[in-house]
């Protein structure tokens, strides 16, 4: 009995089953079942590097998922602009920071955890302040790093992940009290220890016991070892990324918003802090159109390089700051003696 029209049909179909599945075998690859080239793959985890967001070794950058060239792999990497590095990193001249060297795919960072994967480069804070970047630690002075976490015990600086042991205990810089370990709970100002001059660190007490805002003479009457006059009066204050981490003033002395801003702790370094008095309705977010800094929550209204409209930006600790992270990234720039962070358009 012979198949029919019916059976032919099926035979046929599975033979051209048979032969897709041979072409795929050799490399022929999905393409062969479309036409034309797979369109992009979309991601949503800016800055993301690999699966669950993305194919293995593509970034996820601006909404879709890219190859990664040399640059982008790791920091450290020569760069000529911000496009050659990572969605989350910047290509920093180092003579910006009175350093040498050609410019390099760097990063903004509170610890020196941010900067994995790669596990050779170290949170460093300029001798001036202005926020840390994930420098490679042999081209700022570190040149064993390894794996300690800030409080951790150490005999030398390759035991830990900054590449900084003091007193027999691992030390990192820090942005706030939840960078900090158990042990080290406590985010204070500190001199020459993770940077040459005065910047953030973890550390096991406070110097002093009032609290945000309260009235002090000197730094070291507060728990964060900063007092630091806010429009005329002197005050204990707190580190920050942005101004959304500074909490209001308590109390009825003072009305409006805090912002983070450079504070000045002498030898023309700098610190973010809470310490830029706003007013009660200075909230517009980063990259909202404004024309004067009083109606942006980070109280900067900024005119950027090619772009016609003035936006709100703020000072940051890196791109998670800055709101929308495919739109505005966490750059240095200068603010006299000092190169702060702030957030600028990609």
């Amino acid at each position: 009995m012979g198949l029919g029209a019916a059976g032919r049909r099926l035979l046929h179909a599975l033979a051209a089953l048979a032969a897709l599945a041979a072409l795929a075998a050799l490399g022929a690859g999905c393409e062969v079942l479309v036409d034309g080239e797979l369109g992009p793959v979309l991601c949503a985890a800016e800055g993301a590097i690999g699966p669950p967001a993305c194919p293995e070794g593509a970034l996820c950058r601006d909404g879709a998922c890219v190859d990664m060239q040399l640059p982008e792999r790791a920091l450290g990497a020569p760069c000529a602009a911000h496009a050659d590095c990572g969605a989350l990193a910047f290509c920093l001249d180092p003579t910006l920071f009175d350093g040498e060297g050609p410019s390099v795919c760097a990063r903004a960072c509170c610890s020196s955890s941010d900067c994995e994967p790669v596990r050779d480069a170290v949170c460093w804070i300029p001798d001036r302040g202005g926020g840390g970047l994930c420098r490679i630690g042999r081209d700022v002075g570190r040149p064993e790093v390894g794996t300690g976490l800030s409080g951790d015990r150490c005999d030398a600086p390759r035991d830990c992940r900054s590449g900084i042991c003091s007193e027999g205990t691992c030390v990192d810089a820090c942005c706030s009290d939840t960078n900090c370990a158990a042990d080290r709970p406590a985010c204070q100002l500190t001199t020459d220890l993770v940077s040459s001059g005065p910047a953030w660190a973890c550390q096991p007490e406070p110097p002093g016991v009032l609290r945000y805002f309260e009235a002090c003479t000197r730094d070291a009457d507060c728990s964060s070892g900063l007092c630091v006059d806010i429009d005329g009066v002197y005050r204990c204050t707190i580190p920050c990324c942005g101004s959304e981490m500074c909490p209001p003033a308590p109390g009825e002395d003072v009305v409006g918003n805090v912002g983070c801003a450079e504070v000045p702790t002498g030898g023309g370094a700098t610190v973010r802090a809470c310490a830029k008095l706003l007013r009660e309705t200075s909230l517009d977010a980063i990259g909202v159109p404004c024309t004067t800094d009083r109606s942006c929550r980070g109280g900067m209204c900024v005119k950027f390089p090619g772009q016609e409209q003035e936006l709100c930006s703020d000072v940051c600790c890196g791109d998670a700051s800055c709101g929308d992270a495919s739109r505005f990234g966490c750059r240095p720039y200068s603010t006299g003696p000092s190169w702060a962070l702030r957030c600028e358009p990609k």
